[in-house]
This record gives structure tokens, C-alpha cells and sequence, in this order.
């Protein structure tokens, strides 16, 4: 009898580091979807390289997004990000109504491609610091914006019980009582 709730509880065990393995697979290969599977992928304002300043900015507020990209002939040439709008334009108090987006813009920004990887994306947003990033199709023509927070809510979408039942850690403990009281 003993010797059947052994084995019974080693196949249970066996079964759950089973399950706990496809899991992890599972979580990996979702890491490895397209782009394109993104449900929050924002369409591209765009603008051409000849545009000011200042229409880049009220594009950037009616749209309420961070940047705009910046077009030549209908290919990404640039872009221009609301970073630039306070190092380049504020900092160096420039004529918003006669300077082009061309003189402020990060020329040739890095992009992604609709078939690329989550983990790929994550991965260029990491190194290049980046918030949004391009996408391009084939010919470099701006289909959208993605953005680590747009993938971060995805994953946290699919994956509803990981993202939000964390425990407290001892540095984010929260205080039982008010400060001085």
C-alpha cells in the first residue's frame, strides 16, 4: 500500500515538472511572436523632412503621441521625439515656425519589420534606449509605432496571474503606518 502512494505521489510529481516545463516553453515561444500579433500597435503619424517644427509638435499633441516620424518620398527618413522637442528645440530656444524637422530629427532611425520578434524588439528597445520604435515594410514605408509598454501590457494580458500576483519584495514593502506619526 505504501508502496502505491509512492509511486502514485513520484507520477503526480512527474506529471506537474512536466507541465512546468511545456509552461515555460509556452511563456519562451510567446516571447518569439511577430509584431504583427500586437492588438496595440499604433498607427505612424508621419511627416516630410520639410515640415516645422511646430507642426511636428501639434501633430505629436493631437495625436497625443511621443514623435512623429519623418518621411522622405514616403520612406522613413528620420525621427522626431518629444526628447528632441526639450534638447534640441527648448534648449536651444530655435524658431518653431521656420525650422524643418530635417535639421532636428535623429536621421535613419533604427526600425522593425512586422515579422520580427517580441524578443527582438525588447531587445533593440533595450539597447538603443528607445521608447517607440518604427515599423517598416520592405520598402522602409512606416506601417506603425510599437513600444516597450505595448508589449509589456500584451504579455501582461496573456499572462494576467505572473504580472500581478508578485509578492512584495523587502525593498517595496509597504510602511503600516504614516511617516511621523
Amino acid at each position: 500500500m505504501q508502496d502505491m502512494r509512492e509511486a502514485d505521489q513520484a507520477e503526480e510529481q512527474q506529471i506537474a515538472q512536466e507541465r512546468a516545463h511545456a509552461e515555460g516553453h509556452l511563456e519562451a515561444r510567446v516571447l518569439q511572436r511577430p509584431i504583427r500579433e500586437l492588438p496595440t500597435l499604433q498607427p505612424a503619424i508621419t511627416l516630410e523632412r520639410s515640415a516645422t517644427v511646430r507642426d511636428a509638435v501639434e501633430a505629436m499633441q493631437k495625436a497625443q503621441m511621443s514623435c512623429v516620424l519623418v518621411v522622405d518620398q514616403g520612406r522613413l527618413a528620420g525621427i522626431f521625439t518629444e526628447r528632441d522637442v526639450v534638447t534640441k528645440v527648448v534648449a536651444q530656444e530655435i524658431d518653431v515656425d521656420h525650422v524643418q524637422l530635417q535639421e532636428v530629427m535623429h536621421p535613419d532611425p533604427d526600425s522593425l519589420g512586422m515579422e520580427d520578434d517580441l524578443v527582438y524588439a525588447l531587445h533593440q528597445m533595450s539597447l538603443g534606449e528607445y521608447r517607440p520604435l518604427p515599423v517598416v515594410d520592405d520598402q522602409r514605408r512606416p506601417i506603425a509605432l510599437v513600444s516597450m509598454q505595448a508589449i509589456i501590457a500584451y504579455l501582461l494580458a496573456l499572462f494576467p496571474q505572473e504580472g500581478f500576483n508578485f509578492p512584495p519584495s523587502p525593498a517595496h514593502r509597504i510602511a503600516l503606518a504614516r511617516d511621523g506619526a
